[in-house]
């Protein structure tokens, strides 16, 4: 028992007036009053109730079930802070962090890269709603430039989901396209590196998220063998598809589509055991009024051998040639850019966890369970494969982490790093790589909450 705990049982036996003094001696004896059964009670500042405590809008009572909670808070007598109690007796908040500092080229800035909020409620039995609101460089102001400007502040996953059977879920909402494993597991906790691979923010631009609706579920094959799916129709990319930034001015339909088509996205994954899993995924959509399409195909691998996490992944894209244009009358989107016709890129990573003993023993008792972790990443991507340019880039990055708790890391990092802007395609094996790259570092703190 901890000593905390210890203090809370203690603590009114300590304050409270024994029954015998109490009580006048001389007094006829009343019978205690009736125990209240009520457990304990949410105050929330600012939300008191004018006309009093009464029965809070969530309370289990007989008679009462779930969807009387939400009956009563359709009411218009409810007050403010019982609608508030039955939120918060069926819903999660959540979130986690990143902040970050980095140095490259003689210079070094703080970054307050993210703040994700996670929202999650269930609804009923078969019905339930998650979202993740997302203040990336801490919302708005934003100082860019020496300007401050409007920030950004995303609803990057909100979905309603209705089960259907064992195997199949309806989902609607903002959804993350599926393509890949990093962008549907993209929470900066998990990861181990804190920079995301180089053609998993262009060429699949996690965090892609677009509206839509379709099915996800999963069943087993055999005993030890499953297979999970995810399928969706969605708005789509639009034309803004350009070298260097890949697709990532081209997502994000939260109100609109620039034309009729709905893009199809899914993802297949298969594990034959715990630690090894194997997808494919893919995307087709028109991005214009023309009919013209841009396609993907993606395929990625994660398997853990004791210490030692191996995973990978690599992405082709296929784009009918075209230009940045088709976006309503005097839009400045309508550029008139060449548009890229293919894209390539891919990631291979390996972690390895350690532990120093006597490092550890040093530490206070809750780190006593911690590990180091060290990181090696090669990466390239290519968002123009018709020619070399400063979208060709190839990184080799080395970092090393500590993660005193599952949900707290330290990470720092080194990685070296060459463009195409001068002609030469970039490649670790060839001389320039080594004699033109230029090295940066990064270190950031990540937190789950």
């Amino acid at each position: 028992m901890t000593p905390r705990r210890l203090s809370a049982l203690l603590l009114p036996w300590l304050f409270a007036a024994p029954p015998a003094l109490a009580q006048d001696e001389d007094a006829p004896r009343q019978p205690p009053p009736a125990a209240q059964e009520e457990g304990p009670r949410l105050e929330l500042e600012g939300l008191e109730d004018p006309a009093g405590p009464g029965p809070a809008a969530g309370t289990d009572t007989p008679g009462t079930g779930p969807q009387d909670v939400f009956i009563d808070r359709l009411q218009p007598t409810s007050t403010l802070s019982q609608r508030a109690a039955a939120i918060l007796d069926r819903t999660t908040l959540g979130g986690y962090a990143e902040h970050d500092f980095l140095w490259a080229d003689g210079s070094s800035t703080f970054r307050n890269h993210r703040y994700v909020l996670f929202v999650y409620s269930h609804i009923s039995e078969r019905i339930s709603t998650a979202t993740e609101i997302e203040f990336e460089f801490a919302g708005s102001p934003l100082k860019r430039d020496g300007v401050l400007q409007a920030g950004e502040v995303l609803l990057e996953f909100s979905v309603v989901d209705l089960k259907l059977t064992e195997w199949m879920t309806f989902r609607a909402g903002v959804i993350l396209v599926p393509v890949g494993a990093y962008n549907l597991r993209h929470d900066a906790p998990a990861q181990e590196l804190a920079e995301r691979p180089i053609a998993y923010t262009t060429v699949v631009p996690t965090t892609w998220f677009e509206s839509g609706a379709g099915f996800l579920g999963g069943f087993d094959l055999g005993r030890d063998w499953r297979l999970s799916y995810e399928a969706y129709a969605i708005n789509g990319l639009d034309a803004r598809i350009l070298d260097d930034q890949g697709f990532r001015a081209a997502r994000g339909s939260h109100l609109e589509d620039n034309n009729n088509d709905k893009a199809l996205t899914a993802r297949v994954s298969v594990s034959p055991f715990l630690g090894l899993e194997a997808a494919v995924s893919g995307y087709t959509g028109e991005y214009d009024l023309e009919g013209r399409r841009a396609s993907m195909l993606n395929a990625d691998v994660f398997w853990r051998v004791g210490a030692l996490d191996l995973t990978g992944e690599v992405v082709r894209a296929f784009i009918d040639p075209g230009f940045v244009q088709g976006f309503p009358e005097g839009s400045p989107s309508n550029t008139r850019q060449r548009v890229p016709t293919g894209m390539f890129g891919f990631y291979a990573q390996a972690n390895y966890r350690f532990r120093i003993e006597p490092f550890f023993r040093w530490l206070p008792d809750e780190w006593h369970d911690g590990h180091f972790t060290a990181s090696l990443r090669y990466e390239e991507k290519d968002t123009d494969t018709e020619f070399v340019t400063v979208g060709d880039v190839a990184r080799l990055t080395l970092g090393l982490n500590f993660r005193p708790l599952p949900p707290y890391v330290i990470k720092t990092s080194l990685y070296w790093e060459k463009s195409g802007g001068d002609g030469l395609k970039p490649h670790l094996w060839t001389d320039d790589f080594w004699s033109q790259g230029h090295l940066a570092g990064i270190a950031s703190v990540a937190y789950l909450f």
